[in-house]
């Protein structure tokens, strides 16, 4: 059913494509990757929609443990709106990562990734999380706008390779 609602929603659009494609599939995991390891507004602008919302409890978990713009309660939007999206990314620094494996089906695409840099301590912890992106078709120059961005990862790692979570030896 899902298919079909796709499908008919990108040719009343009049978007050429109407079902992601592995290649299109690759560019939509890219273009986020994109908006995460080199930022900018006009980026973020031509590759996620208007009605843009991204939710992770483990970005709410960082930003509750070390950011001023906390508390975000676990279980709500990190970002509710592209504008908040682009004020949060524009304000932090690059974070490397690489994807590590895509699924994707007509209008969803499904990425694993590690980020073996996301912190200041020596040895870093590897982080690695998953990200489900929901696209919409569209008539511009991306065939494809991230609608809505659904991520976890380990933030208990992220946390000790910020220097923020020390964690201690557990004895039985």
């Amino acid at each position: 059913m899902r298919f079909t609602l796709c499908a008919i929603a990108c040719l009343a659009s009049g978007a050429v494509a109407k079902c992601l494609t592995e290649a299109a599939a690759n560019r939509v995991a890219n273009n986020f990757r994109s908006t995460i390891t080199d930022y900018s507004t006009a980026l973020a602008a031509r590759v996620l929609s208007a009605n843009f919302i991204d939710y992770s409890d483990g970005v709410n978990e960082l930003i509750n443990n070390g950011c001023p713009n906390g508390p975000k309660p676990l279980g709500n939007a990190t970002f509710s709106s592209l504008a908040d999206f682009q004020a949060g990314q524009a304000s932090q620094p690059p974070i490397p990562f690489e994807i590590l494996k895509i699924w994707y089906n007509c209008d969803t695409v499904i990425m694993r990734w590690r980020s073996v840099a996301p912190g200041f301590v020596q040895p870093e912890e590897p982080v690695t999380g998953i990200i489900v992106l929901e696209t919409s078709c569209s008539k511009g120059k991306e065939p494809f706008l991230i609608d809505t961005v659904y991520s976890e990862f380990n933030s208990g790692a992220w946390l000790y390779d910020l220097g923020i979570f020390k964690p201690t030896n557990c004895t039985a």
